[in-house]
C-alpha cells in the first residue's frame, strides 16, 4: 500500500469516527446580516428618550437598528402589525406592542414566547400584561396608569387643600369650584383679559380606546373585579352598569360637549389652557402641561379617587412591552436590544424622561437606585411657574415617582383575550351611544352581554 492511499483511509477514518461522535468541526453559525429591524410607534415623550436609549445601544454593540415607525393611531399600529406578521413578508425583528395586544399577537402567529421567566425586578402587575395561556410573551418596555391631574392653585383658592379622595368627592368639588371660579372671572374689570370658562373635568371619551379605559375605570369603581373573565355573572352585571351611568353624570354635570371627541393630547390641552380643574390621564403627557401651562399657574398630580366601597384606587394599566417578531431572521440580535432597552438602568432612563418605568429599582432613591446611562441631552428642564412640580433635571426622577410607583402597584390590565379589539369596539360603540343619549339604561343593560359574547370571540363588533 502506498503511503498517499495510508494516509487517505487514516484520514477518513477520523471523519468517520469525528461524525459517529458528534464532534464535528464545521463552522459555527453565520453571523446576523443586516440591521435589526424596531417596528414601533412614536416616541411621545419630549425628550426623545427610547430613540437615545436605541442609539447608546448601537454604540456599545456594534449592531445597527432601523425604526420602522408604525402610524400615529392604536388601530392603524395593530393593523399594520397584524397583517405583517400573518403575511411574513414584514421583515420586522421586534414589535413594540401595546399591553392589549399580547393575546391576541400571540393567538395570530405574529410574536414568539420569549422563552424564559421574567425576572423579579418587573413590577408583579406589569408582567401580566406579558403573559398569556402560561407562556410570556414580551417583556415590559414602559408602562402607564391613569393619573389625576389637578389645578392645585384653584382649588385652595376656593377652600381646599387637597384633592379629592372619591369620585363623589370630585363631582361635587368640581361643580363648586367651578362654578366659584366662573363666577368670579366674570368679574374681570374691563381692559383686562377674561380667564377662559372652567369645566370641572375633561377626560378621554372619544369612541376610541380612551373611553373603553374610562369605561372599565367607572366600572371598576362600581365595585368591578378586573380579574373577572364575565361582564354577566354576579355583581359584574350591576358594576358595569353602574360605572356607565356614573361616566354619564360626570359627562353632563362636570364637562364640556367637546369632551366626546377628546382624546389624550386634546384633554391635555383644555388643561393646560386653563379650561378644566380636573383631568384624567397618563403620566407621559405631565412635562407637556408642564411646559405649555402659564408661568405662576400651579398643578399636580394625584391617584384617581378610590372606591368608596373598600377604599381602593384602581387604574387601567397602560403601556407597551417589547416582543419578537414570529419571523425575525436576526433572533441574537433581536433578543439583545429587547434587554439592553428594558435594564434597570435604561428603565431609570424612561422614569427621569417622562415614561413610567416596568422596574421596581427605577423608583428607589438613594444608593441602591440604578443610574441612567444617557448623557443629559433635552432632559435638562427648568421649573415652570411657582409652587408646580419642577420637571426633574438629569439624575432626577419626577417629583410624582410616589404618586406614580402607587398607582401602578394597584393598576390593573385590561380583559386578557385574543378577542379583546372586538370587545373594546362594542364598548366604544355602545358607551358612545349612551352617553350621547338623552337618558334611559337599555344601551347600558345589553353591554355586558355583548361584552361577553366579544371577549370569547362571538361579539359583532357594530354591537349586533
Amino acid at each position: 500500500m502506498t503511503l498517499s492511499r495510508t494516509l487517505t483511509r487514516i484520514a477518513l477514518a477520523a471523519l468517520t469516527l469525528a461524525a459517529a461522535s458528534g464532534c464535528t468541526s464545521g463552522p459555527g453559525p453565520l453571523p446576523e446580516k443586516g440591521p435589526i429591524v424596531l417596528a414601533t410607534g412614536s416616541d411621545l415623550s419630549s425628550s426623545g428618550v427610547r430613540q437615545d436609549l436605541i442609539r447608546a445601544f448601537e454604540r456599545r454593540s456594534g449592531r445597527t437598528v432601523r425604526i420602522v415607525t408604525l402610524p400615529d393611531t392604536a388601530d392603524g399600529q395593530r393593523s399594520q402589525l397584524l397583517a405583517a406578521g400573518q403575511s411574513g413578508n414584514g421583515g420586522y425583528d421586534v414589535l413594540n406592542i401595546d399591553v392589549a395586544w399580547t393575546a391576541e399577537f400571540a393567538e395570530a402567529g405574529v410574536i414568539q414566547p420569549w422563552g424564559t421567566s421574567l425576572d423579579g425586578d418587573f413590577l408583579g402587575s406589569v408582567v401580566k400584561t406579558a403573559e398569556y395561556d402560561g407562556k410570556v410573551w414580551g417583556v415590559p418596555f414602559n408602562t402607564d396608569a391613569g393619573l389625576l391631574y389637578y389645578r392645585k392653585d384653584v382649588l385652595k383658592k376656593y377652600g381646599h387643600d387637597e384633592p379629592p379622595a372619591s369620585w363623589g368627592d370630585l363631582t361635587t368639588m368640581a361643580e363648586q369650584v367651578a362654578a366659584d371660579y366662573n363666577r368670579d372671572a366674570a368679574r374681570t374689570p374691563k381692559g383686562k383679559k377674561q380667564p377662559p370658562r372652567m369645566y370641572g373635568m375633561v377626560a378621554q371619551l372619544r369612541p376610541y380606546e380612551g373611553l373603553t379605559v374610562n369605561t372599565l375605570e367607572a366600572a371598576w369603581d362600581a365595585g368591578g373585579d378586573p380579574d373577572a373573565t364575565s361582564f354577566t355573572k354576579g355583581a359584574q352585571v350591576g358594576s358595569l352598569q353602574q360605572g356607565v351611568g356614573d361616566l354619564k353624570v360626570r359627562l353632563d354635570a362636570l364637562m364640556p360637549h367637546e369632551v366626546t371627541t377628546m382624546d389624550e393630547t386634546e384633554s391635555r390641552r383644555w388643561f393646560a389652557d386653563g379650561r378644566a380643574l380636573f383631568m384624567r390621564n397618563w403620566p407621559v403627557e405631565y412635562a407637556s402641561v408642564a411646559e405649555k401651562l402659564t408661568p405662576g399657574v400651579q398643578f399636580d398630580v394625584a391617584q384617581l379617587p378610590a372606591r368608596s366601597s373598600d377604599g381602593k384606587r384602581m387604574s387601567v394599566l397602560g403601556g407597551q412591552n417589547l416582543a419578537l417578531s414570529a419571523h425575525t431572521t436576526r433572533p441574537e440580535g433581536a433578543r439583545a436590544l429587547i434587554e439592553a432597552l428594558t435594564g434597570r438602568g435604561s428603565e431609570r432612563c424612561l422614569l427621569e424622561r417622562g415614561f413610567a418605568a416596568t422596574r421596581d429599582s427605577a423608583y428607589r432613591e438613594g444608593a441602591g437606585a440604578p443610574s441612567c446611562p444617557l448623557p443629559p441631552g433635552d432632559a435638562q428642564r427648568g421649573e415652570r411657574g411657582a409652587g408646580s412640580p419642577p420637571v426633574p433635571r438629569p439624575g432626577q426622577v419626577p417629583s410624582y415617582t410616589r404618586t406614580l410607583y402607587a398607582a401602578l402597584r394597584a393598576a390593573q390590565p385590561r380583559p386578557r383575550s385574543a378577542h379583546y379589539q372586538t370587545f373594546s369596539k362594542v364598548v366604544q360603540i355602545r358607551v358612545s351611544e349612551f352617553l350621547g343619549s338623552p337618558g334611559g339604561t337599555a344601551i347600558a343593560d345589553e353591554l355586558a352581554k355583548e361584552a361577553d359574547e366579544a371577549l370569547s370571540g362571538r361579539g359583532d363588533p357594530r354591537g349586533h
